[in-house]
């Protein structure tokens, strides 16, 4: 059994009894808790009942269904221990064995008698069954176990020799009946009223532990492996082969069944990602465990952490091939991720380690789960209820929503029928009045009766959709003018409201400031997933890409950081690309035979060009040594007039230099450090200059900014006095360190904690692992104080981890590189931002990046743009990101397909315009025409002028010559000026005097002012031969548009 440092959790094995235990294997303590009311996401209510803290060091555990504080403890001897755990008596009987050995699992039935399961030993039985029944019997009102209770000796059955039992489970319906797992062997069910105890039934498989008990139909059972993802579900009434129907029979010989088995899956859970874990000596696979309240229905947790739901029920078998009593095959009908972040780095302190149901004696209420987190809290978590959905489907609307210009209702619901309203409605609103209700202690709510009344208010699902919401939109949001501003109006509101997050402190790490990343990862989760929000609030955060789209979200990078201003890390990526584009221009960034624009600190460092090395050499060059990329550097560097650089020893300083420039792209190094008389800075902006100062090495510097700030700030003239005193210990050579409490350092500002750090400790390795500071700080502190080898070493790991945890602040480590992809991809996978991701690949790729991921995101924004009908603003994105990819003056990006053809309704010849003026669109060249229709040489030789002026400007067919028809009131060619000059009349003569129109069942044209005047007083065509009643109303009385 697997043992998590925060400990074990089990809710009452008795469904009388509503209480639950927890035991800490760290510190040794068992304790009982009662739920007393709510039971629900965000709020569960308990109260400490009793504590036993002599707690034997546990290998098995179990808690007896007949006596309430009875729990049996397995030990690594073989010792099992009785523990009374209801009355702090710390009171305890021991289990003796002959033979020590570990013991695997432990189980008691319902009749007081109690399972050990041992490790394999000769000559000896393995699977020991003790009759503990008498203990059920004790007062509850006295303490601990009777001074006179006689000592368990042995047991009453000896069962399964020299074998290793590693699980055992009673079943509940039948007491006398258990099913064992025999390491190496498979499963036996063992019937302990059957002479010499032999095994009933045998199912040979490797799942042997975890096994657990469908509570709700006794026949299925589920089971494990300790080096496989999957599981397997049994049914025990796979006896005799002549039993099982011929469906049964057909999966076992055709399907790979194992005999016995109901359901088999073979990765039920996830495999972890990382390699180095897969070493771990834990099993995958926690635990399992059954719901009492509905049957088919079991969690299975993981040692990732991950927690599944899966729902299962019987494969459709025709009746007729039924054989009752006969084994049944079972099927997932859904699956649900509790967890959904169980894989975040960042949620390692909070993965569940521990859980079981929650038993509600309904099957009305939502199935919940209690979960143990890592850092020892307790939370209840909900299955996804089928009525989740019906909002969504009971709203008649279309992705995408079309309202955002016009303003009309998002998410308006539906109105019904009073009749029909109930049969519809009513699952929605019992679910909702059973959600937030206490479920426990003296106050628990009547489901039966909640459920009655619901049923019988008859209410409409406007009582549902379109309440008040708890969250009120502040006024900035609704005075703000662009997306930028109601995001960060929003959130402001939103992180008032929740005093209890507010701040940058991460509570579970001691009160160490937050890193950089989880800053981020809150401030974008803050308005994700809130239902608590009003509709207008949800237009915004629902269209966010299409939002900063209309603003002109492109490649125009200082118009992008306005746009994204409220997300600080977005805005200074883009100021970064800035910083890029700069230096990239005009090619400062290219020395023969590189072209290293946008790339970045690791890329540069480590010499790698990419997947597409060629596209950065000039034509017919090699890839140079380390000696050609210096020279190359020197020569960028002399280019740009990059300092020289005077840090650390190193055989790479034009690197160096280089990767120091990467870090400050896109900010001012001549800081305004001087502020203005009526300019007002806080302490923290003073202590980010200082500090970019002591970066560099200009301790001076630094010195001066603290001394100026300290006539606002005082607090941080004793920072400039330290900082003296160190720069003095510096000229007299007399070095020393000082104790740093990180515990007591500042905790919301990240520059102040490291001009702390560096005065105290002098150890510029602190402040390159200080992940509070910004990514780019952190890079420049390591390029210039870190020697070669661990440098290399030290950008290896952040990359490594900027890729695992999609931390955009990576690009100044990855450049616009095959790195980034990476990157980006956990970051549209966490926040589904690839517009964003989109926009950067544009810049490089598929000119330097070859990776069908790129490819993805450009195809997914464009369909979005589509979707919504943005098409001028798609096209000026596939016009922007074109020119981008040019490679030596030729776009890369392949031109989009011809969205719009011309064809001859005469020659049936298809032809554009761009392909008749001589351009390379559309999709080629016109059709040839036959010989008889005269286009050889002579004809286009010695051809109409001004025939070819109509073909140009697609009057005329280029094949054929033939023009569009005549209008058959005036009887000019349409689309040729005309002689009465509609064009000096209002601008709506104007635009209807060049449109034609069309009888779509006589095909004559008119000018549209023509048709109007026309159509006003006839019906039939202006053609005298023609009797086509082209503007013939089947329904005159309806109104046409």
């Amino acid at each position: 059994m697997d043992r998590p440092e925060p400990g074990l959790i089990r809710w009452s094995p008795s469904a009388s009894r509503d209480s639950f235990l927890h035991i800490n294997v760290q510190h040794r303590v068992v304790q009982i808790y009662e739920p007393t009311g709510h039971a629900q996401r965000g709020r569960f209510d308990y109260r400490k009942l009793a504590k036993h803290d002599d707690l034997p060091p546990l290998t098995a555990y179990d808690w007896s269904p007949s006596h309430p504080g009875l729990v049996a403890v397995g030990t690594s001897t073989g010792v099992v221990n009785l523990l009374r755990v209801d009355d702090g008596s710390n009171a305890y009987l021991e289990l003796n064995l002959k033979m020590s050995r570990a013991c695997h699992a432990v189980a008691f039935n319902t009749t007081g008698k109690l399972a050990v399961a041992l490790d394999r030993v000769r000559s000896d039985n393995c699977l020991y069954i003790w009759d503990v029944s008498r203990l059920s019997t004790l007062d509850p009102s006295r303490s601990g176990f009777p001074a006179d209770t006689d000592p368990f000796l042995d047991p009453t059955d000896r069962l399964e020799p020299s074998v290793s039992v590693s699980s055992v489970r009673f079943f509940e319906d039948n007491p006398n009946v258990l099913v064992a797992g025999i390491k190496g062997q498979g499963l036996r069910i063992h019937d302990l009223r059957e002479a010499g105890n032999g095994a009933v039934i045998h199912f040979p498989t490797k799942c042997c532990n975890n096994l657990a008990i469908d509570y709700a139909d006794q026949n299925y059972f589920a089971s494990s492996a300790l080096d496989q993802p999957g599981i397997m579900v049994w049914d025990r009434r796979a006896t005799h082969r002549q039993d099982a129907s011929l469906a049964y029979a057909d999966a076992v010989d055709r399907d790979g069944m194992p005999w016995g088995g109901a359901l088999r899956l073979d990765h039920a859970v996830q495999m972890e990602a990382d390699p180095a874990h897969m070493d771990n000596k834990n099993s995958f696979i926690r635990s399992i465990r059954f719901c009492r309240d509905h049957p088919g229905m079991l969690a299975v947790l993981a040692r990732t952490g991950q927690l599944r739901i899966l729902s299962t029920r019987h494969e459709f078998v025709d009746h007729d091939l039924k054989i009752d009593g006969g084994p049944e095959l079972l099927e997932v009908r859904r699956s649900f991720e509790m967890d959904p972040l169980y894989a975040e780095p960042s949620h390692r302190d909070d993965k569940v380690v521990s859980f079981d149901w929650i038993t509600l004696r309904s099957p009305v209420l939502q199935p919940r789960l209690l979960v143990l987190r890592a850092s020892g809290a307790l939370e209840v978590l909900e299955k996804p209820s089928f009525t989740s959905e019906y909002p969504f489907k009971l709203i008649p609307w279309q992705a995408p929503y079309r309202g955002l210009e016009e303003g009309t209702p998002y998410h308006e619901p539906m109105e019904f029928e009073p009749a029909q309203a109930r049969s519809l409605l009513g699952p929605l609103f019992t679910e909702k009045a059973l959600s937030d209700i206490p479920l426990f202690g003296s106050d628990r709510a009547n489901v039966n009766v909640l459920v009655e009344q619901t049923m019988t208010a008859g209410a409409q699902l406007e009582d549902f959709g379109t309440e008040e919401a708890d969250q009120k939109l502040p006024d900035a949001f609704l005075k703000a003018s662009s997306l930028a501003e109601k995001l960060t109006a929003l959130r402001q509101s939103l992180s008032q409201t929740n005093q209890g997050v507010k701040g940058q402190v991460n509570p579970s790490l001691g009160g160490v400031p937050s890193s950089q990343l989880q800053r981020h990862e809150k401030l974008l989760g803050d308005t994700k997933a809130r239902s608590d929000l009003p509709n207008e609030a949800h237009v915004v955060l629902d269209h966010m890409m299409l939002l900063r789209a209309k603003e002109g979200y492109l490649f125009h990078y200082e118009k992008n950081q306005k746009i994204v201003a409220d997300d600080p890390w977005l805005q200074d990526m883009w100021a970064w690309v800035a910083g890029a584009e700069e230096a990239a221009s005009d090619g400062g960034m290219m020395s023969h035979p590189l072209d290293l624009g946008y790339m970045g600190v690791y890329t540069i460092w480590t010499n790698n060009l990419g997947s597409k090395p060629l596209t950065r050499l000039s034509d017919g060059a090699t890839v140079p040594d380390h000696v050609g990329w210096e020279r190359c550097l020197n020569a960028i560097n002399k280019k740009l007039g990059v300092y020289k650089f005077d840090g650390v020893e190193t055989k790479r300083p034009h690197h160096r230099e280089m990767c120091l420039e990467m870090c400050n792209w896109g900010r001012s190094l001549d800081s305004d450090i001087s502020a203005g008389p009526g300019r007002q800075r806080d302490s923290t902006w003073h202590t980010m200059a200082a500090a970019h100062a002591l970066f560099r090495g200009e301790t001076k510097e630094a010195i001066q900014v603290l001394k100026k700030a300290s006539t606002e700030h005082p607090e941080l003239l004793f920072v400039s006095l330290a900082l003296q005193l160190i720069g003095k210990s510096d000229e007299t050579g007399a070095k020393g360190t000082l104790d740093f409490d990180e515990r007591v350092a500042s905790k919301t500002d990240p520059y102040l904690r490291a001009i702390s750090s560096i005065i105290a400790t002098g150890d510029w390795t602190k402040i390159a692992n200080q992940r509070s500071l910004p990514l780019r700080d952190r890079v420049f502190v390591a390029v210039r104080n870190f020697s070669d080898e661990d440098l290399t070493a030290w950008l290896h790991r952040e990359v490594a981890t900027a890729i695992k945890t999609g931390d955009i602040e990576g690009i100044v480590l990855t450049g616009i590189s095959d790195s980034l992809v990476d990157i980006l991809a956990r970051y549209v996978e966490k926040f589904g931002d690839y517009q964003t991701a989109t926009l950067l690949l544009s810049i490089c790729a598929p000119r330097f990046i070859d990776d069908v991921r790129a490819a993805a995101f450009r195809s997914a924004y464009r369909a979005y743009l589509q979707r919504h009908r943005a098409f001028f603003l798609r096209s000026k994105f596939d016009v922007e990101s074109t020119k981008r990819s040019k490679h030596h003056g030729r776009p890369t990006l392949r031109p989009p397909g011809r969205q719009i053809a011309l064809r001859c309704v005469y020659c049936d010849a298809e032809t554009s315009l761009n392909a008749h003026n001589g351009g390379t669109g559309g999709s080629g060249t016109a059709t040839p025409l036959p010989s008889f229709m005269g286009s050889g040489p002579s004809a286009s030789a010695h051809g109409n002028p001004f025939t070819e002026k109509m073909a140009a400007a697609g009057i005329s067919c280029p094949n054929c010559k033939r023009h569009l028809p005549r209008c058959v009131v005036c009887l000019e060619v349409v689309g040729m000026p005309r002689g009465d000059r509609p064009e000096m009349a209002t601008p709506e003569a104007k635009m209807a005097g060049r449109f034609p129109t069309f009888c779509l069942q006589c095909e004559h044209v008119l000018h549209l002012d023509h048709a109007r005047q026309w159509f006003a007083r006839h019906q039939e065509c202006p053609v005298p031969e023609c009797r086509c009643k082209c503007n013939f109303r089947a329904n005159p009385e309806l109104n046409y548009h």
